[in-house]
């Protein structure tokens, strides 16, 4: 399967959501990714499970098995896709960053169209996002492309758009959302994890 019959695909299904997400990231957007995951059940006191004889179930996998692991590479790569659009909005330009390598599809179409319009107002993101919470909801690790989806709490309050010659803030609707959650499709491609899409939830506080 190519690249571009991916982007194709992704796009057909995505591209009435990409006004929406490109004006809510010039409201308010995010970065800077964490992630958060369970703890496993401590063991019974009277029986410690020994670790040699101890082996991953269905129900409980081990946190070296096959399937943690792709989750784990998953959420790093997001974690980077977020980190990498930070510097590239602060520019704004793709130049000496690595979103190219995390973001495909629409992800990379509305990085573009973001960068395009902070250039066209000579205007600039300053600050940093946050993006906490990140957890994996649901994935089909087993496909020929692998794929899984993953929910953030997106806090934007430090993320401000500013006029890129005196760097003040831009003026914004007082109303914008700034802390809600945010979805998002990733794949592997060749052995790397890419963001496909975004989508933002301003009515979900979190």
């Amino acid at each position: 399967m190519t690249t571009h019959t991916h982007m194709r695909r992704v796009r057909s299904g995505t591209a009435p959501h990409r006004g929406r997400a490109l004006a809510l990231l010039l409201a308010g957007l995010a970065s800077v990714s964490g992630c958060t995951s369970g703890e496993p059940a401590s063991p019974k006191p009277t029986t410690p499970p020994s670790p040699a004889s101890s082996a991953p179930t269905r129900a409980t996998l081990s946190p070296d098995s096959p399937e943690e692991a792709a989750k784990k590479q998953a959420v790093a790569a997001y974690q980077a896709y977020w980190a990498e659009m930070t510097k590239a909005f602060a520019v704004p330009a793709f130049e000496g960053t690595d979103l190219k390598r995390y973001a495909v599809a629409d992800a990379l179409a509305n990085a573009q169209e973001t960068i395009t319009n902070l250039n066209n107002s000579k205007r600039t993101m300053a600050g940093k996002p946050l993006v906490s919470n990140t957890t994996v909801t649901g994935g089909e690790l087993e496909k020929k492309t692998p794929n899984v989806s993953v929910s953030s709490c997106l806090d934007v309050s430090a993320w401000k758009i500013v006029d890129k010659k005196t760097g003040k803030p831009a003026p914004m609707p007082t109303n914008a959302a700034r802390k809600y959650v945010i979805t998002s499709l990733l794949e592997r491609w060749n052995g790397s994890w890419k963001v496909l899409k975004d989508e933002l939830h301003p009515d979900q506080p979190c």
